[in-house]
């Protein structure tokens, strides 16, 4: 039901939405699933619908929207503080996601839901980021995967029992099973209101880093279909294809960009009519959107797309070899992630593996 609502929030934007009680019932359920509660009361309100619809479905949205407003206000505030020290520390920054984003493209700071503060830095300034947001608070670093583009510090808050976490990138995708570079999306960045060290990436880099931030989770959640539309809704026909895929090829990111936007339009095809994307071939048609509703899937599809997600979205093989080894013999963190609290050991990995597809096999499309 949440797809067709959706749909009819941008393709029929000003009409009121004409639903039976089931229909209502049914989107309710979806959005809580989903979290996107202060999404949609933002969207309806954009769109002067929002008295339209039932008045306990309304009262539902606007409760959780007004608890993320203050959850956002709080991040807007602690991340304007670090942009703020970072200019005056001549520490480069760009903030990634988070209220500005959701400001930015959905004219609401607390119309997305957000629990971090992600920037990205340049790698030579490590160092001083960190001394600087260690004077701002967030001295305690968190459990890192040393393998990836990213460390995470975290800050206690008066009055909240759970930390904030600031992460701080130096690149959007890992550098061994890629050749992007980092200094193009710099070189084209462009200063925030009169910051000099404070700056946003360039609209098809944006747009670039929100396909690839939600390949990275196999678009495990609506809220990384609807990052994508929002923009496709809001720059239309200034977002090239063909420029795109150029930057994609030339990283060699070019299959993972085509798998998620496919994934995106199959899911969603009247995106379309607002701007055609440019391909024939069908990627990524095993993702299933059941899969992250918790409903009824088909498990072979499943692992087939799993191998298509994990192996085949690389543009080289040796990207793909070292994805694959990766897997096999994850990193200390990945490991712990997996094995969660047992011994750590490839063997037992290999066991949990192997038991796990044994199993669902065994359960024939069941939930």
């Amino acid at each position: 039901m949440i797809k067709k609502f959706i749909e009819d929030l941008y393709y029929e934007s000003s009409l009121p939405l004409n639903y039976s009680n089931k229909e209502y019932k049914e989107l309710k359920a979806d959005i809580i699933h989903f979290n996107l509660e202060p999404t949609f009361l933002s969207m309806l309100k954009h769109n002067n619908i929002i008295d339209t619809i039932p008045i306990n479905l309304k009262d539902m949205l606007l409760k959780k929207y007004n608890q993320q407003f203050i959850q956002n206000l709080l991040i807007k505030n602690q991340t304007q503080m670090i942009l703020s020290a970072f200019e005056e520390n001549n520490i480069f920054v760009i903030p990634l996601k988070g209220p500005f984003f959701s400001e930015k493209y959905f004219n609401d700071f607390a119309a997305r839901s957000s629990s971090d503060i992600d920037i990205l830095i340049k790698e030579d300034q490590i160092d001083e980021t960190i001394a600087c947001i260690k004077k701002l608070g967030f001295i305690v670093e968190e459990n890192n995967d040393e393998e990836h583009f990213h460390r995470t510090f975290s800050k206690t808050l008066p009055g909240s029992t759970i930390p904030l976490l600031i992460e701080i990138h130096w690149n959007i995708v890992r550098e061994n099973t890629s050749a992007l570079s980092i200094d193009e999306l710099w070189n084209q960045s462009i200063p925030i209101e009169n910051y000099q060290f404070v700056l946003e990436l360039s609209t098809i880099h944006a747009f670039y880093f929100i396909i690839l931030h939600a390949w990275r989770h196999n678009l495990d959640s609506l809220k990384h279909f609807l990052d994508i539309i929002q923009m496709i809704k809001i720059h239309g026909n200034d977002l090239n294809y063909e420029s795109l895929f150029k930057i994609a090829k030339k990283h060699k990111t070019l299959k993972r960009v085509i798998r998620t936007l496919s994934i995106v339009y199959q899911q969603f095809p009247f995106l379309n009519n607002i701007l055609k994307l440019p391909i024939t071939k069908q990627y990524g048609s095993l993702w299933q959107y059941e899969w992250i509703r918790e409903g009824k899937i088909d498990k072979k599809k499943i692992y087939l797309d799993f191998i298509d997600y994990q192996f085949r979205s690389y543009d080289t093989f040796s990207h793909r070899l070292i994805a694959l080894l990766e897997w096999l013999f994850p990193s200390k963190f990945g490991l712990e992630g997996e094995l969660k609290g047992n011994k750590m050991s490839y063997l037992r990995l290999f066991k949990q593996r192997g038991k796990g597809i044994l199993s669902s096999i065994s359960i024939k499309s069941k939930i």
